[in-house]
């Protein structure tokens, strides 16, 4: 998997952090945390490893939210079917561009 331990939007430093414990505690696969400027990841669910697919599903659509909430976009951040559906859209360009 190529999931980044950080990135930049407007010049500022997005941390990627891994933390089963937390993701568990919250039911969640992903956070986005726009004010303190990081993105929370989990590799499991409970005691079962999730796929690949899965994790990457997860990057891009916490991805999506950062970059949106970075955009002054909140409601469309919140819209979690647009954010699902692009984040997937993004994906897939990414997964299948030709060089």
């Amino acid at each position: 998997m190529n999931i980044p331990k950080k990135f930049k939007l407007f010049g500022t430093t997005i941390n990627v952090i891994w933390d089963e414990m937390k993701m568990d505690n919250m039911k969640a696969f992903g956070l986005s945390e726009y004010g303190k400027s990081r993105i929370t990841l989990s590799k499991e669910d409970g005691s079962e490893k999730l796929s690949k697919g899965k994790i990457l599903d997860t990057w891009y659509h916490e991805r999506t939210h950062m970059i949106l909430n970075t955009m002054n976009e909140a409601e469309l951040s919140r819209n979690e079917k647009f954010v699902d559906v692009f984040s997937k859209l993004l994906r897939q360009a990414d997964e299948t561009a030709e060089f």
